[in-house]
């Protein structure tokens, strides 16, 4: 049975379910950041994407001549996690391989997403350790998704998403959810994402490789910085929302990616891939921060 978790002090409240170790609310005082999952859009909050980032090409991939099915981004969005520590400002779930997983995706594993509160924000690590004698292949990634716009006076082309740096890259256009091999100009100006109705009409807007750290959540008309998403060192970035209604915005940091449409299907040669030796481990993390000057 699904059970919620909360963390709070005195600026912020993080509440979190145990399906998927998903964050479902991030409040300070009256303003949601975290979209609340209408499923008339999209049904979910932050899902985690483990252990595929995306999709496979035919929903399959190879692995020592052995075909395996699994669906987009993985398995542990729907999986119950089980609380392994908390304090008073962290919370760490853990799921670990089992007979289940093991049908679709042959590897041992234990994964652990570990949040943390501070004064500022909310800090989200993955971390995943390889028990086996084995070498074990995944991607890991965040898809957390924003309340955009903020407030209800507001509407989501009010908004603009400024980077950390002037770079003006290309996005790879994305064919029946793989990764085509054509780009598309997304930047009018360095750094500046402007948020059109039409913006994600190509679907997810995708990075690959990623030039940033940060991006933040800037309302035009006002000025005022609403919140920002930092991810140092993640090679891919996701940014995406359902349609040109939905009201809310995704900044995906990841370490893999879907599909190349080109892809052969072998898991070990698949992009993005990481490759983990017996007994190592791999963390990343990504931090939400709330912007306290608009209270």
């Amino acid at each position: 049975m699904t059970t919620t978790y909360t963390l709070q002090n005195k600026f912020l409240q993080a509440t979190f379910k145990s399906q998927g170790a998903e964050l479902i609310s991030l409040k300070q005082n009256e303003i949601e950041y975290i979209w609340q999952g209408d499923p008339k859009h999209w049904n979910r909050h932050t899902p985690v994407l483990f252990p595929f980032v995306g999709a496979l090409k035919n929903n399959t991939y190879q692995y020592k001549n052995e075909s395996y099915s699994l669906g987009q981004h993985g398995f542990a969005r729907d999986k119950e996690f089980t609380v392994v520590k908390q304090t008073e400002n962290s919370i760490t779930f853990q799921l670990i391989a089992d007979d289940e997983t093991q049908k679709v995706y042959p590897f041992n594993f234990v994964f652990n997403i570990t949040y943390t509160l501070s004064n500022s924000g909310l800090s989200t690590a993955y971390g995943v350790e390889n028990p086996s004698t084995e070498d074990l292949y995944f991607s890991v990634g965040g898809h957390p998704a924003f309340n955009c716009p903020f407030e209800k006076h507001q509407t989501r082309e009010e908004y603009i998403l400024m980077f950390d740096n002037d770079e003006t890259p290309e996005a790879r256009l994305i064919e029946g959810g793989l990764i085509g091999n054509q780009t598309h100009k997304v930047f009018k100006q360095g750094g500046v994402l402007e948020l059109p109705k039409d913006v994600f009409d190509k679907d997810a807007i995708v990075f690959n490789p990623n030039p940033f750290s940060q991006v933040s959540f800037i309302h035009e008309p006002t000025g005022n910085t609403y919140m920002s998403v930092e991810f140092k060192n993640f090679p891919f970035l996701g940014i995406w929302s359902k349609n040109q209604e939905s009201p809310f915005i995704c900044i995906e940091p990841w370490h893999g990616i879907a599909d190349n449409v080109d892809h052969n299907q072998e898991l070990t040669e698949k992009e993005g891939i990481i490759k983990l030796k017996p007994q190592e481990s791999f963390d990343c993390e990504y931090t939400i921060l709330i912007n306290f000057e608009n209270e």
